[in-house]
């Protein structure tokens, strides 16, 4: 039979995913967010998947409309939500008017699932919440993210959602830095794009159990919870060892070497902290004595903070006369045993000239009629007989309100005028 990685390709070819079915083409899901990136963000991924998604909107808009640069923009509208609000159909209702309530529990009525990233209880205080809509519609399964979740002494009346808020509840914010240095932010919106994916995760597991039950169920997802559960070992060692885990910046509690070191041409990573990788590493460095050297010969001792920096120090003596592509070269030809990883430490222009991610279909430049030419990252999971997609990209305002409210309440032009006014 032909090469795995010829199967693999044909079988999950980005050229001929829309001739494939999708796995989530039967689901119809209410997107609330409103100023809550994760929220938006989990309606991204399930409309990715096949989910019809329908964004509603205040009549003036999301105010995470405007989020993005503020000397780059797409049609007046932020790139932040410009490159995630794909796939989606966005349509404006007002819920604080009686009417607007009323099309909302409709459309409830019929949904599958709705996702909020209001204040906790705030759509329960106008009638909407998760108490009121499934009573009418049982099936219904409600994703509410907040920062400090829906219950708790912390959770009344906070503000839905800051990612900077997240990553400084979760502690996450203290171990990123340098050790002499103040804590530093992730550089991404990281918050919001893990809430989404676990907001999504338990979904899933949801939809499962509705299958045998014929039940929804609320989901409460916390962005400094979920935060906290990318903490790995640091909650452990706390409760272990009364050890608070600093800010290590270049190194690593655990392991090394498994670090970024310079090279000729800028930074580059490298992990090679087993016994037998790490004799690999001294090999191609042409050092194979370091690997006997009583401060480096064991996995334990290579972790030592002080045995790290000293390590690490000898790596890059060796690794800055070098460029990135010539160490990766020795790399990819030593013989073994062991392996070392390693690669550059790429600015996103140099992610964005890989041919790699080109292939794979991890990006498109699309030419739209709103926003001109955009280039945008694609779902990031390949399946080879349900794979999600990119069907259009973001759209205005109330764009598709005439579609929406005519094809699930019949509202024709004139009705939709008198809405509007």
């Amino acid at each position: 039979g032909p090469r795995w990685s010829d199967w693999i390709r044909a079988q999950e070819d980005p050229e001929r995913v829309s001739e494939k079915p999708e796995a989530l083409d039967d689901l119809l899901v209410l997107d609330l967010s409103y100023r809550h990136y994760g929220a938006f963000l989990a309606g991204t991924y399930l409309a990715e998947l096949g989910a019809e998604v329908i964004k509603v909107e205040p009549p003036g808009g999301d105010p995470a409309r405007r989020w993005g640069p503020p000397d780059a923009e797409a049609n007046g509208e932020g790139l932040a939500f410009v490159a995630e609000g794909r796939n989606r159909y966005f349509v404006t209702l007002d819920l604080e008017s009686g009417e607007g309530r009323t099309l909302l529990k409709g459309l409830a009525a019929r949904a599958d699932v709705l996702i909020e990233g209001f204040a906790p209880g705030y759509l329960d205080s106008l009638g909407i919440g998760y108490r009121q809509l499934s009573e009418q519609n049982p099936r219904l399964i409600y994703v509410a993210c907040s920062a400090y979740g829906q219950f708790g002494p912390k959770a009344p009346g906070q503000p839905a959602e800051y990612d900077l808020l997240d990553q400084a509840l979760s502690g996450l914010l203290h171990i990123t830095g340098d050790p002499e240095g103040p804590p530093m932010r992730v550089g991404s919106w990281i918050s919001a794009y893990a809430q989404a994916a676990s907001a999504c995760l338990a979904l899933l597991g949801a939809l499962h159990w509705r299958r045998g039950s014929g039940r929804g169920q609320m989901i409460d997802v916390s962005g400094a919870e979920t935060i906290m559960r990318y903490l790995e070992y640091t909650v452990l060692l706390y409760h272990t060892s009364g050890q608070v885990r600093p800010r290590t910046g270049l190194y690593e509690l655990a392991v090394f070497p498994y670090t970024f070191v310079r090279v000729k041409d800028g930074f580059a990573y490298i992990a090679a902290y087993t016994d037998q990788n790490f004799q690999a590493l001294c090999r191609i460095m042409g050092r194979s004595e370091l690997a006997q050297d009583p401060r480096f010969d064991s996995t334990l001792k290579r972790a030592t903070m002080a045995n790290q920096v000293e390590l690490r120090e000898e790596i890059e003596r060796w690794s800055r006369n070098f460029t990135a592509e010539e160490i990766l070269a020795r790399v990819l030809g030593d013989p073994g045993p062991g392996v070392v990883v390693f690669g550059p430490v790429n600015p996103p222009s140099r992610t964005l000239a890989e041919s790699h991610w080109w292939e794979r279909g991890c990006l498109r430049i699309v030419d739209d009629p709103f926003y001109g030419q955009l280039l945008l990252q694609m779902p990031v999971w390949r399946m080879t007989r349900t794979p999600p997609r990119l069907k259009w990209p973001c759209r205005p305002i109330g764009y598709h309100n005439g579609h929406v409210y005519q094809h699930y309440f019949g509202l024709g032009p004139g009705r939709l005028a008198e809405l509007k006014n």
